[in-house]
């Protein structure tokens, strides 16, 4: 059996206060939403129905093979007996009629964004095909996608394109600007009567407070919505970063290195006044003197790798790259927007990821000191989500090779779930819900941390955040259906 997820991206994003996840940023817009009363309810027919939250009684006799939840905008996926998608409104009206085409859906300031995917061979003209000189044959085909993305409630194209299955796929990850207007797809949207206008086209990097970054060749230029007059312009990307300290000169040359080179370089250089603006904001100059500073500050200036520019601050964050035990970590300084350096800047709310969303500052002797450690303890990637404030997800590695990962909390100085879990996963940080799964392959159980109680006693292959769960059936198949992760109860026959 498929199953049906739709795309709701707002239920856990990683907290990037100082990097490169944007909409962790920006702010979040109220949705005009619904009460949506009604649950997809799994019979013992092995299908689906809308039923009753409350009283699990069916609103129609329409039945699926599938059915997803519906959005605070009314509107669900549902799958028929063909493996084909569709897309209904609360009284199971169809507003995007049934096809073989994978339907998604997100809801973004009120508004309900869908996105139709089908993967087809699509014939070649004769250069394009794919010749084997081992003698196996000619393949005269590629597999393409056919994608189409708009707005559900104005059926707006957005976007409809057919594309080779290795090109860059498209998402429905819209990010929220301000109530009227969206970024997605290096392009800045106005909304008027529910209909989207482009306003500004081929932006590389969307930055808070309404600001983005445009480039043509190799320069940039930063603006602010509704200003046409760009706040910084004729900025090129560097290497280097350089710093005057009394007489002497300090060249940062490895500064910010990746394997990849990303779209918007970390350093953007003023080619006229030699001020440097940085990643990930790009919203305040670098000092180009130190002011103040120890001996042995400078000593560690001089091997500086990593300098992130920390939002609504006056600080830059100077990374030193230290692989002390098996551990690839950072020692750190900072510095001001006047040249003053220092040890530590107090209780500042930021937080620095890396790439893939793992926590790189504060970083775990910041957040775990080793008074609370085991000596044995080995330590692998930390995790923490919007909304998680001072806690964290710890792997750890014992003495015996066995990787466990807990809940620490940095202010009380606690494991609020203790490191005995092969993994666990959050599915509400405002209401603590975790999924627990004690073993490699084992299975999962609903917790509360708040209340610090399991929610059932039920267990389950995997459980998402909206409730959709897998489990085992007599006859060995994987079955799927939803619960209410804040009480166990179930949502089937």
């Amino acid at each position: 059996m498929k199953t049906i997820v739709c795309s709701i991206f707002l239920m856990l994003t990683s907290v990037t206060a100082c990097t490169q996840e944007k909409k962790d940023n920006l702010p979040l817009i109220p949705l005009k939403t619904k009460t949506i009363n009604s649950i997809p309810f799994l019979t013992k027919q092995n299908n689906f129905v809308y039923a009753d939250k409350t009283s699990l009684k069916p609103l129609t006799h329409q039945k699926y093979q599938n059915a997803s939840l519906f959005t605070t905008t009314g509107f669900a996926v549902v799958m028929n007996e063909k493996d084909e998608y569709a897309a209904i409104d609360e009284k199971g009206r169809i507003v995007l009629a049934f096809s073989a085409e994978e339907i998604n859906l997100n809801v973004i300031n009120g508004l309900t964004f869908y996105k139709k995917d089908i993967e087809y061979e699509k014939k070649m003209p004769v250069w394009k095909w794919d010749w084997n000189i081992m003698g196996s044959g000619i393949k005269k085909e590629q597999t393409y996608h056919k994608i189409e993305i708009g707005v559900l409630e104005t059926k707006q194209v957005l976007l409809h394109e057919d594309i080779p299955y290795l090109d860059d796929n498209y998402y429905l990850n819209f990010i929220v600007v301000d109530e009227n207007h969206l970024f997605w797809n290096g392009t800045l949207y106005e909304i008027k009567k529910n209909k989207l206008s482009k306003i500004e086209n081929n932006i590389a990097e969307l930055l808070e407070n309404k600001r983005f970054i445009k480039g043509s060749n190799t320069s940039f230029s930063i603006f602010e919505l509704h200003q046409k007059k760009a706040v910084h312009s004729n900025l090129i990307g560097s290497e280097t970063l350089s710093l005057v300290f009394g007489k002497e000169t300090i060249a940062l040359k490895e500064v910010n290195k990746e394997q990849y080179e990303p779209e918007v370089p970390k350093l953007l250089m003023n080619s006229k006044t030699s001020d440097v603006y940085l990643f990930p904001q790009y919203e305040k100059a670098f000092p180009k003197e130190i002011t103040k500073a120890t001996a042995s500050q400078i000593d560690f200036i001089k091997k500086v790798s990593l300098v992130y520019s920390i939002t609504n601050s006056p600080y830059f964050l100077l990374g030193v790259f230290n692989y002390d035990h098996d551990v690839w970590a950072y020692d750190w300084l900072y510095i001001d927007t006047k040249g003053n350096v220092t040890d530590s800047i107090g209780s500042y709310n930021f937080k620095v990821l890396d790439r893939v969303g793992y926590l790189v500052w504060p970083d775990r002797k910041m957040v775990l000191p080793n008074q609370y450690t085991d000596k044995t303890w080995k330590f692998g990637k930390i995790n923490s989500y919007r909304g998680m404030k001072d806690q964290y997800l710890i792997r750890i590695e014992n003495e015996k090779e066995l990787k466990t990962i807990g809940l620490w909390n940095s202010l009380e100085k606690n494991w609020e779930i203790k490191p005995d879990y092969y993994d666990i996963s959050v599915l509400d940080t405002e209401k603590q819900i975790y999924a627990l799964q004690k073993e490699q392959n084992g299975s999962y159980v609903l917790f509360d941390n708040k209340n610090k109680k399991g929610v059932s006693s039920k267990v389950y292959q995997s459980i998402s955040s909206e409730g959709l769960v897998t489990v085992k059936n007599d006859s060995g198949k994987t079955a799927y259906y939803y619960i209410d992760i804040y009480s166990g109860k179930e949502y089937k026959e």
